[in-house]
Order: C-alpha cells, then sequence, then structure tokens
C-alpha cells in the first residue's frame, strides 16, 4: 500500500534527516501494518495540500494523517480516531490577545494548505480573510513579516514548531471548541484496508495512544532521528526471539494455545473481509459470493434493495462515530423484523446507505411487496441514539431472477434492483418493481448524455435571445439567453437536456460553453446595442454553489473585452440553498466585479427572506406562474403585488415573465412591474432574426427617440 506521508506535520509525521519516516502516525501505521502483514511504501510530499491531491488522483492509497475536510471527503473513508490535538490561534506576544475569532472579520489569518483549520475559517468563519501556505514554519513567518495577524493550526503541531524557532515570541490566544482527531485517511475503493486499520487500532489501549503522542510531542522534528525506529525494530526482534526461546524451554504448551490463537485471529481477519465493520452484516463483497452462488445453481431469487438517506447528514454533521451507531441500530432493526417474518432471507450491507436482502424461492409478486411495506414500516420512525432523535424513512426497489426465463449475473441482478430503488427515490414513490422499460429509460439517458457531451465539444448548440422590454416605454432594454439544441433528426428540448446535464455532471461544461458563447455574441452586437442593455445569462445551482460560475463569468468576459455591466447573472432560488455560505461569498464577488445579479423564476422556490436581504440582488424575475391567470385571479395579483413591494423596498428592479396579452402587460405595469418579457412582445429568437428586428437602422433610431422622451 502506498502511504503519503508530509516532511514537516510534526509531532504527527515528518521526514527526518536520513529521510526516513517519523512521527506518532508512522509509528502506530507499523505497528498496524506489521500486525495485519500489510506492506507499506512511504511517498513523502513537501505539503498537506500535495498529499491530498496525490489521494484524490489515485497516486497514493491512504493518508498518514488525514484531516476531516470537505474536498477530501468524497474520496475516503476515514479510520478510527486515537488521539486528537485543539486547533488554537496563535498571534504575536506583543500583540493584544484575541479572544473571539469573529473580531478577525475582514482580516488576514495563516493557515496550512489542506488542513482542518482552513476548512473551519471557510466554513464556520467566511468573513475572515485565509492566505493558507505549505506548512507550519511559513504560516508562523507571514505573522512575523506582518503578512498575516494570527495563525490557525493545530495547537501541538503550532508550539513544537515554535520550540524551534525560540527567537519567533507567539501568544496562544484562543481555542475552538472541537479539536481535530487523528486519523488514518483511506481511498473510497480499499475498504479491507480500512477494516484492518481499524481491527489493528481496536488491539491497543487507549492509555498508549497517549504514551506515543506524548513522546513525539517532546522530539524536535528538526533533529535526525533516522536511527529510532531501526533501533526499535531490532530490540522487538530480538525480544520476539527471547520470548519464543523460553516458551519453547518452559512451556511446550504455550506454542500450540499460540497456534490455535493465530488461526482464530484467521478466521477474524476472512470475516472482517466478509462482513461490514459496523453492523456486521454481510458486505458487497460476500453479498455477491452469495447471489453468484444461487445463480451459478440456477436457484430462484428476490433481490431487495433499500436506502438509509440520513446516513452522510449525521455523519457530516454529527462525526463517524454517531454515524457508525446510527447504522447498525437502523440495520438491527430491519434485521430483527425481517427474520421473525422471513427466517430465510439474508440482509447485507451493499454501499454508502443502501442495504440489500436476498429472499431465495420467492418470486410472487404478493410476497414481495408484502416484504417491502414489512421494511418501509420498519424503517419509518424515530431512531433515539444518545442525544440524537431521528425521524427515518425509506425507498425500496427489487427484482427477480427466474432462472427458467433468464440468464443474469450477479452484478446485473443488484444494478436492478438499484433501477428500481432510483426510479421510487425520484417518483417519490414507497416501493417500485424492476421493469425492462426503467432499464430502456436509463439506457436512453446514457445516449442522451453521450450526444449533449459530443455537441458541447463540437460547438452544436445555438444560442436564443428572448428581449425584455420597458412596460412604460416599450423600449427594448435587454435579452436573455437561451440554449436550443437542434440535430439531423430534429430539435431537443432544454427540458430534456438540462435535466440530465443536472444529474450526470455536464451542467458545468454546458455553463462554461453558454457564458462564452454569450460573451461573444454580446462583443458582435456591442456597438450595436442600446447604452443601457443588458444580457441575461443563467447559471445553474450547483455551479453557483461550487464556486464556479465567479470564475467563468469574470475570465471570460475579461477575454472577450465585456463591461460586466453589460452582464446580468440569472439564479435560481435553489442555488442559494444548498451551499449558503459560499453561494453568498461567490455572488458577492461577482456582484463587487460589475454584474448585475437576479434571481429568477422568484415565488416558486424558497422564496426566503432570510437569504433575500443579505444578496446583492438587483433584480427580481417574478415567474410565468403567477402572470397566466392575473387579469382573472385576484390572489395572483395580490402575490405579485407583495412580491414588487418587497422589490421596491429594496432596491430591487421588477421583470415578470410570460407575458401574453396586453391585459397582462397593462395589469403589471399598474402593480409596479417595470420590465417584462413573454410572447406578447416576442418569443425567443436567433441572433440574426435579433439583430435585424431590433438593430437595424430604423430600430435603433425608434429605440433612441423612446429613450430621449423617457429622459
Amino acid at each position: 500500500m502506498d502511504v503519503a506521508i508530509v516532511s514537516q506535520r510534526g509531532p504527527l509525521e515528518f521526514i527526518d534527516g536520513q529521510l526516513n519516516p517519523q512521527g506518532y502516525a508512522p509509528e502506530l501505521l507499523s505497528h498496524v501494518a506489521n500486525l495485519s502483514q500489510i506492506t507499506l511504501r512511504y511517498r513523502p510530499y513537501d505539503s498537506l495540500a500535495d498529499a491530498i491531491l496525490a489521494l484524490q488522483q489515485g497516486r497514493v492509497d491512504m493518508l498518514a494523517s488525514g484531516p476531516q475536510h470537505r474536498r477530501l471527503s468524497p474520496f475516503v473513508h476515514y479510520a478510527r480516531p486515537t488521539v486528537g490535538q485543539p486547533i488554537a490561534l496563535f498571534n504575536l506576544l506583543d500583540a493584544p490577545r484575541i479572544t473571539q475569532l469573529e473580531s478577525l472579520s475582514g482580516r488576514v489569518v495563516a493557515v496550512v494548505e489542506g488542513s482542518a483549520a482552513q476548512e473551519r475559517l471557510f466554513v464556520q468563519f467566511p468573513d475572515i480573510k485565509v492566505h493558507s501556505f505549505s506548512n507550519v514554519q511559513q504560516a508562523l513567518g507571514a505573522v512575523v513579516t506582518g503578512e498575516a495577524q494570527a495563525v490557525l493550526g493545530g495547537s501541538d503541531e503550532v508550539n513544537q514548531r515554535l520550540r524551534s524557532n525560540l527567537q519567533w515570541r507567539f501568544q496562544q490566544s484562543l481555542e475552538l471548541a472541537e479539536p481535530e482527531y487523528h486519523r488514518f485517511a483511506v481511498a473510497d475503493e480499499h475498504e479491507i484496508l480500512l477494516n484492518l486499520l481499524n481491527r489493528g487500532i481496536a488491539t491497543l489501549p487507549d492509555s498508549h495512544f497517549e504514551q506515543r503522542y506524548d513522546y513525539w510531542l517532546s522530539q524536535n522534528p528538526t533533529q535526525e532521528t533516522g536511527m529510532t525506529l531501526p533501533v526499535t525494530r531490532i530490540i522487538m526482534v530480538l525480544c520476539s526471539i527471547l520470548a519464543l526461546i523460553l516458551i519453547w524451554l518452559f512451556n511446550r504448551r504455550s506454542l500450540r494455545r499460540q497456534r490455535a490463537h493465530s488461526q482464530s485471529l484467521e478466521a477474524q481477519l476472512e470475516h472482517w473481509k466478509t462482513h461490514d465493520d459496523s453492523t456486521g452484516l454481510p458486505n458487497r463483497h460476500m453479498l455477491t459470493q452469495m447471489l453468484e452462488d444461487h445463480l451459478v445453481a440456477a436457484k430462484p431469487i428476490s433481490v431487495l434493495m433499500f436506502d438509509f438517506p440520513r446516513q452522510e447528514e449525521i455523519y457530516e454533521n454529527f462525526g463517524q462515530r454517531l454515524g457508525e451507531a446510527a447504522k447498525e441500530a437502523y440495520a438491527k432493526r430491519v434485521n430483527m423484523r425481517i427474520k421473525q417474518r422471513y427466517p430465510d432471507a439474508t440482509l447485507a450491507f451493499w454501499h454508502h446507505h443502501y442495504f440489500v436482502v436476498l429472499l431465495p424461492a420467492v418470486l410472487e409478486e404478493d410476497k414481495l411487496q408484502s416484504l417491502s411495506k414489512l421494511i418501509i414500516q420498519t424503517c419509518r420512525g424515530w431512531l433515539r441514539l444518545e442525544q440524537l432523535q431521528l425521524l427515518t424513512r425509506c425507498h425500496v426497489g427489487y427484482a427477480s431472477y427466474n432462472p427458467q426465463t433468464e440468464a443474469l449475473s450477479a452484478d446485473v441482478l443488484l444494478g436492478h434492483a438499484y433501477i428500481a430503488l432510483s426510479h421510487a427515490v425520484k417518483h417519490e414513490s414507497s416501493v417500485c418493481a424492476y421493469h425492462s422499460s426503467l432499464s430502456q429509460t436509463g439506457m436512453m439517458r446514457l445516449t442522451l448524455e453521450s450526444r449533449l457531451r459530443k455537441a458541447i465539444e463540437n460547438d452544436e448548440l445555438t444560442l436564443y435571445l428572448q428581449p425584455q422590454f420597458c412596460l412604460d416605454s416599450r423600449r427594448l432594454i435587454g435579452a436573455e439567453v437561451l440554449v436550443r439544441w437542434f440535430t439531423a433528426s430534429g430539435s431537443i428540448s432544454p427540458a430534456e437536456f438540462v435535466p440530465v446535464a443536472e444529474e450526470t455532471g455536464l451542467v458545468l461544461q454546458l455553463d462554461r460553453w453558454v457564458f462564452e458563447r454569450s460573451m461573444q455574441l454580446l462583443a458582435r452586437l456591442s456597438q450595436r446595442l442600446p447604452a443601457d442593455f443588458k444580457l441575461s445569462v443563467n447559471f445553474s445551482a450547483s455551479t453557483v454553489s461550487l464556486g464556479h460560475a465567479e470564475r467563468i463569468a469574470i475570465s471570460y468576459a475579461k477575454k472577450w473585452q465585456i463591461n460586466p455591466q453589460r452582464v446580468c447573472i440569472e439564479i435560481t432560488e435553489s442555488a442559494m440553498m444548498e451551499q449558503p455560505s459560499e453561494a453568498k461569498s461567490s455572488i458577492q464577488r461577482m456582484r463587487n466585479a460589475g454584474f448585475g445579479i437576479a434571481i429568477d423564476d422568484f415565488g416558486t422556490g424558497y422564496s426566503s427572506m432570510a437569504y433575500l436581504k443579505h444578496l446583492p440582488v438587483t433584480l427580481l424575475k417574478i415567474d410565468r406562474a403567477f402572470i397566466s391567470e392575473i387579469d382573472e385571479n385576484i390572489s395572483d395579483q395580490h402575490i405579485v403585488k407583495a412580491m414588487v413591494m418587497i422589490a421596491k423596498s429594496m432596491n430591487y428592479k421588477v421583470l415578470i415573465e410570460g407575458v401574453e396579452t396586453q391585459a397582462q402587460a397593462n395589469l403589471a405595469a399598474v402593480i409596479g412591474c417595470e420590465w417584462a418579457q413573454g410572447f406578447l412582445f416576442s418569443k425567443p429568437i436567433s441572433e440574426r432574426d435579433f439583430a435585424s428586428r431590433y438593430l437595424n437602422d430604423a430600430a435603433l433610431e425608434s429605440n433612441a427617440k423612446r429613450l430621449t422622451s423617457v429622459q
């Protein structure tokens, strides 16, 4: 196994003068490796960020000390925690002591790139400016030179480095409530390695971890301590030889007991390989083998798959220990109920938050429906665990194998059950039985994904524009960019390909393509457009919440020399709800760069004043759902009037979408809407039609007269 180790992270890990791995983590890992007969290859890295990147790219299998980091968590599983060190803030001794992190809002704090301290600041204190460095030494140096006001990091790591630089005079100002625990971080695909690590850690008493950590804390990682590990190993080998001789001389029966113990350990190791660590259920490997045995024997069997959808939420908010305990309690409750009614059934843990029930010799639809309902009833309700009380629920998908009518592999049958479960989740139904049309739908979506990927790469999409007008003067004030896909067999609706892009991760490429082509279009037409014209471009919720929107907008506007004030970024309400703090910061940076910010389809999503009042919004776009019957429905009139009042109180402009009749336009203007778009004015049209209809000399002259008369 390849292990990433950072050269300067004492007392956890470091590289000594002999280029040997040293510290608390390598010593503990060496013990576990010897116990489990794992061969380790250490790969040194200069910084924690480089080590994390190596794990993400598959160049190493694990980190010797893995920080709890949002960008790292999707790629790894963490071993059991051993010891913890506080995350503390340090500043210069001759400066005032800092008692609250909030007081550093707008100021610079130095951190180690990729560390848990950096993640805490990013998530909990977004207003603090963060400068990241490769190691603690550089971060402390930044405070000494005045580049930063303080350092946030593991207190033991910082204090050990300060002992090596006595000329630096620092004080520890405060500690964060939650410490950073040492854990091995193992790549997601190495579940067996994770189990071996956890079992090896479990063989040692808690006092051992504290004693060895204190030992390495007392060492100076700048000293050449390369002989420590070899000498220790030699002593251990000599002691082992002496112990074997004494055992052979004085008590040969103990050798037989030792042999029996070894066999027991081998049996236990085999159990770990085939069972989930926390629930004790058969794991994915054993589940597949059991299923293959049934299929090879040509015996009928049904597979039911259900989920524990709140598992990831528990892990993220309450940590691994409580997450594993919740998963165990959930599985135990279901397993007990299933065994009471179906003794031949086997419950197994499949992957992430999915469980599988194997039911031999049962193909009848009514029995499968009955078992599905039993699972749902068992999973629904309160799960009480320590201070946590969860309201749980689940969905069930199932598929069957009949040897008389078909031939399947274990992976295909499990895939069928997963497809049925996914369909149940997507359509919010409790139970779904697999049928071939579900696979056909999935195949169609895969085909559409492949075609869309090629269409983006080959520039086969087309931009259309829907003009936007002032309701009072009827002059052109802007246009919204819409993407269209025309193929040899006909057009494909955005309602078909946009959801596929969002589900498959293609939406980022699609957003990037649309925005760059929009900037090209604006560059071509800029000399012919009215002075106050704004081009509106949409970004998906995920692109905004992950921070990609600002990079795309700023870079492409600069590339095509577009004034950001001529561009309005349209964002849906859901973008603010996925990652509120990140989305707010990203939107604020786009507004600071000069872009207008519009909330699209306002009124149909969350419509939360809590986020609206904190965002630098310039325009609210009221959804077409409120205009279709506005001239007949008094409730819609009151709702639109309320939204207009809210917008005006916050100095936002208001645009109403979907205007199709003159009566709707007149009523919207009376209520207070300033701008509008819809079929009354124009359908979405191509760039050529837009230019010929609105940007010819006569149109420009007419628009200029309207603008002059309004001014």
